[in-house]
């Protein structure tokens, strides 16, 4: 039997967070030999993606179930219920938990009690479901550069994307079609610029705005034509221009003055946004 790795997925769903605020998505790595497989109940949503081949079975509430799964593939396992796979050869996965908090956000946009009512599924071949989690799984092993707000973004639009397709009863979404009032939207400009150094969350702007998250980021992006976190890493490469005139500071010391993780980050963002590198940039001042 996987008691290490049954192990490993206990203490990831119980693990308490440090932070006051924690996101609204976390992501663990896990690795299974063959045989039995026990998924522990949780009671918040919980994704699995494959990072290997494997084949497995398992019994639901009708029959004994046999999937061969690829890599890619995604599980929307069951809510606050656990289950027991028989694995036939070893495997990788990925496994995602949603805080209850995101779900929120996009129940407020469809009036509907989303608590439980998601479908369980064995195996998705999700194209979307699959690249957030990637997304995610690359943020974990780099160290999560890109912050809180990036994490609450990807939470978001993984709840969305899950409400819209896989609810048992499809909610009844309201229909939006313009953007941000010009008084909200430079108030939420103004709140960004505030918070450059990383203390911004998404549902903090979201709240400013007087919206649900989930329909702040459509609406801000038909306003300005850029995401929420498009936006604000824009902003903070703008900072990291005008801190990089003073030659007395380090590039360290600018990347965390603009809310970048470090050096690095800085420049891995600078060179995307603006085509030179940090160094570059400051040699041609």
């Amino acid at each position: 039997m996987n008691q290490e790795a049954t192990r490993k997925l206990q203490t990831f769903y119980e693990r308490p967070s440090a932070m006051a605020r924690p996101p609204l998505v976390d992501v663990e790595e896990l690795s299974a030999v063959r045989g039995e497989l026990l998924v522990p109940a949780v009671s918040r949503v919980n994704l699995a993606m494959a990072l290997s081949h494997y084949s497995c079975s398992w019994r639901d509430s009708l029959a004994l179930r046999s999937k061969q799964v690829s890599a890619g593939t995604v599980a929307l396992c069951h809510f606050n219920q656990p289950v027991r796979f028989d694995l036939h050869n070893g495997a990788e996965f990925a496994v995602l938990l949603l805080r209850n908090e995101a779900l929120e956000h996009v129940r407020e946009e469809s009036r509907e009690d989303l608590g439980a009512e998601l479908q369980a599924q064995p195996a998705l071949d999700d194209l979307t479901l699959r690249h957030l989690t990637e997304v995610l799984v690359r943020e974990k092993r780099d160290g999560f550069p890109n912050g809180l707000f990036f994490l609450d973004g990807i939470a978001t639009a993984l709840a969305s994307h899950l409400v819209r397709h896989y609810s048992i009863a499809p909610p009844v979404e309201k229909t939006y079609t313009g953007g941000i009032a010009p008084s909200v939207l430079r108030r939420c400009i103004e709140f960004m610029e505030s918070h450059l150094d990383g203390g911004v969350r998404l549902n903090e702007l979201a709240r400013e705005a007087g919206l649900s998250a989930s329909h702040f980021v459509r609406s801000f992006r038909r306003s300005t034509g850029q995401t929420p976190y498009q936006f604000l890493l824009r902003r903070r490469v703008a900072r990291a221009q005008e801190a990089m005139r003073d030659l007395r500071l380090s590039l360290a010391e600018v990347a965390v003055l603009s809310g970048f993780a470090d050096q690095h980050h800085l420049a891995r963002i600078f060179r995307r946004i603006t085509g030179l590198t940090p160094s570059s940039y400051r040699r041609s001042l």
